[in-house]
């Protein structure tokens, strides 16, 4: 049946037609995906890909997991890979939970959109935080490949040797009362091994009557050169048959694995499907890949003043923030694999005035095995509100929102200023200029006198504010604050002196009084040098302009 040619041509073809087939073989004819359903009917449906270790969410704000299948992909290589394998079946494990399903050849193009559902999540009824699903397959090879690298064993191993081989004839007819009659020809055999018998299986076809071969496999029992050194444990028939069947098998799996790479891994496999003579050559691959069941896990959290606690509603300009993973989730696999792509950490922050916003990738630092810090300037944030986003984002897929958080930035504190000084130290530290410690107030007062014989005059305040922002009341310094002052009060000392060459015109005044609002100054200011005492009405005009257009 097959016999050995030294012809170059032959020899060539051959090569380049095992070339050919054996890289189809090495293409994964399929994808896994994970199927994320809708919460509302406005949703989408997702098709997110998985790859090995991958880590998914069980779902997010808009989407929930609904199923694993498996994608038969349609470009020509991927149909070329698929035509080597009669059959296909998929196992997915998850704790208790199993799921086994098989897929013949010919009925892949009946699957509605070619996905066939491995298994619906609902969980693996139990109460850890992480899933971790496996999925195997095994792709059992049709018979005309193994043919066509039994051919090409023959056409490249050394010791191949010719050998009569008794067959049953293509048109044997004997009396039922007697046995089939039988012949010999010559075939170009593998030994397997200097002292091993000469292999005759074949997974070729014979043209004429369909069988595998036709062997006369109780005539060739008898001979020794077919038959293995070591004893059977039995001595039927089926037993000598499925023996060169298996040795046969190991040579081709051994020269796909050394030759041409694969999805997964060639093997021979033990069987008891009648078909298959106890022996299958299959492709064997497997997958493994994390779910977190309880996206409640994620929580963020603020390091202030020597304390940690779970995030407010609002945050210290100065505030250090960590992304904390719940421990039962952290103990269960590594942090590390949450902070890789497709995993994005993002920032919604204001842009302007017309209500549009602007999002910015977040980069996490380490801080202890299961807190990340958020490295955000939040000073250039302050008085805005923010929104911190956990995503599972594959590109040119929508985003499946695993965490979502937002809060407002403020200066909490001790608030004070100073004049002139303020605006020193924020131009060094480069202060947000929305800061209320950024800038100082200098208003211009109308000194009224309290004192007898003193006429009303104008100055120049420079007050010195403190005040306080707490997180009831995060903008308390914007309108409130206490204000110890000195004032440069303008004017003669006395309304009723008919002489003032002597006096000053300027005169320094000590006081205290508030500010409101950061534009109004009320006052008491005494003037050590002539005992003068004065209430001050100030206003400052820079601080007032916002007040009266606020939309700036």
């Amino acid at each position: 049946m097959h016999e050995r040619t030294r012809g170059a041509v032959l020899t060539r073809l051959l090569t380049v037609l095992c070339l050919l087939t054996a890289a189809s073989a090495s293409a994964q004819p399929y994808e896994y995906l994970a199927v994320y359903e809708p919460t509302s009917e406005a949703g989408k449906t997702l098709r997110l890909g998985i790859s090995s270790n991958s880590l998914l969410p069980d779902g997010g704000e808009q989407h929930r997991l609904d199923r694993l299948v498996v994608h038969f992909k349609t470009d020509g290589v991927s149909l070329s890979a698929l035509s080597l394998f009669s059959r296909l079946r998929f196992k997915a494990e998850s704790g208790t939970v199993q799921a086994e399903t098989e897929v013949l050849k010919e009925d892949i193009q009946k699957l509605p959109d070619r996905e066939l559902v491995l298994v619906r999540w609902r969980g693996d009824d139990r109460a850890e935080p992480i899933a971790n699903v496996k999925i195997t397959v095994e792709a059992v090879y049709t018979a005309e490949f193994l043919c066509l690298q039994e051919n090409a064993l023959l056409q490249s191993e050394r010791d191949v040797v010719p050998s009569m081989v008794p067959h049953f004839p293509k048109s044997s007819t004997s009396p039922t009362n007697k046995p089939p009659v039988h012949d010999s020809f010559n075939r170009w055999l593998i030994r397997d091994g200097e002292t091993n018998p000469l292999l005759i299986y074949t997974f070729c076809f014979d043209a004429a009557n369909r069988t595998r071969g036709a062997v006369a496999w109780s005539e060739a029992k008898k001979a020794p050169r077919f038959r293995f050194d070591e004893p059977d444990k039995d001595n039927s028939i089926r037993t000598f048959r499925q023996a060169h069947k298996r040795a046969l098998s190991d040579r081709i799996v051994r020269r796909l694995n050394d030759r041409f790479s694969s999805f997964g891994r060639s093997l021979v496999s033990d069987t008891s499907e009648p078909d298959f003579d106890n022996v299958r050559i299959e492709v064997k691959d497997s997958l493994t890949l994390s779910i977190v069941k309880s996206v409640g896990s994620l929580l963020l959290v603020e390091e202030a003043g020597g304390t940690v606690e779970p995030l407010a509603d609002l945050i210290d300009q100065d505030a250090e923030v960590a992304l904390r993973l719940g421990y039962p989730h952290c103990y269960q696999f590594p942090y590390g694999a949450i902070m890789k792509s497709p995993w994005v950490f993002e920032l919604e922050v204001p842009d302007g005035k017309d209500g549009k916003t602007r999002k910015t990738k977040v980069e996490l630092g380490f801080e202890t095995g299961c807190s990340r810090k958020l490295l955000v300037p939040w000073k250039d944030y302050l008085n805005r509100r923010v929104t911190f986003r956990v995503i599972y984002r594959v590109p040119e897929r929508a985003d499946i929102v695993v965490f979502n958080d937002s809060f407002n930035v403020y200066n909490l504190g001790l608030i004070t200023t100073a004049p002139i000084i303020t605006e020193i130290v924020s131009a060094t530290q480069e202060a947000s200029p929305r800061d209320v410690e950024a800038t100082s107030s200098i208003p211009v007062s109308f000194a009224l006198p309290i004192s007898p014989n003193r006429s009303a005059s104008v100055a120049v305040t420079f007050p010195f504010t403190l005040s306080f922002n707490t997180r009831t009341f995060p903008n308390l310094a914007e309108y409130f604050a206490v204000a110890p002052s000195i004032s440069l009060v303008a004017g003669s000392a006395s309304a009723a002196s008919s002489s003032t060459e002597n006096e000053p015109n300027v005169r320094l005044a000590l006081g205290v009084g508030v500010n409101l609002a950061r534009a109004f100054h009320f006052g008491y200011a005494w003037a050590p040098s002539d005992g003068g005492r004065y209430v001050l009405l100030g206003i400052s005009i820079p601080e007032l302009l916002p007040l009266l257009n606020p939309s700036e």
